[in-house]
């Protein structure tokens, strides 16, 4: 069992061209961990559930499968923090690394600076 001085940022995605995408923004040590859009009873059990004592966030599509998917994993992990990209973007892997570093960094994740510099967002509040 993790502690509070031991638990990790995770962000939950729902696939590997999500978790590349956020990788290429991230700064820090993370851990991404991937659903492949649905979650198993198995993968509750041995993916989710040991997450419970993590700093953990969700980050899925604006679409009904994503919304299905968060529903979800807020049963599991309450306490989870809810991240969105703007329903225009659909998905994670179409959102332009710009606005998903203003989401991380909203967030207080520690992401590539150059990337707050361009965009018309600078300066934006988050959009659900």
């Amino acid at each position: 069992m993790r502690t509070p001085a031991t638990s990790r940022k995770v962000i939950i995605v729902e696939g590997k061209t999500d978790r590349s995408r956020i990788l290429k923004v991230l700064r820090e040590e993370v851990e991404v961990v991937c659903t492949q859009g649905t979650l198993s009873y198995e993968q509750v059990e041995n993916e989710i559930v040991p997450l419970q004592q993590d700093e953990v966030y969700i980050l899925v599509d604006a679409d009904s499968a994503g919304n299905r998917l968060r529903k979800q994993l807020k049963r599991e992990l309450p306490n989870a923090v809810d991240l969105y990209t703007r329903k225009s973007y659909r998905e994670v892997a179409r959102t332009p690394l710009e606005h998903l570093a203003k989401i991380l960094s909203d967030a207080h994740f520690v992401i590539d600076e150059s990337l707050l510099q361009t965009g018309p967002w600078k300066g934006e509040h988050l959009a659900r």
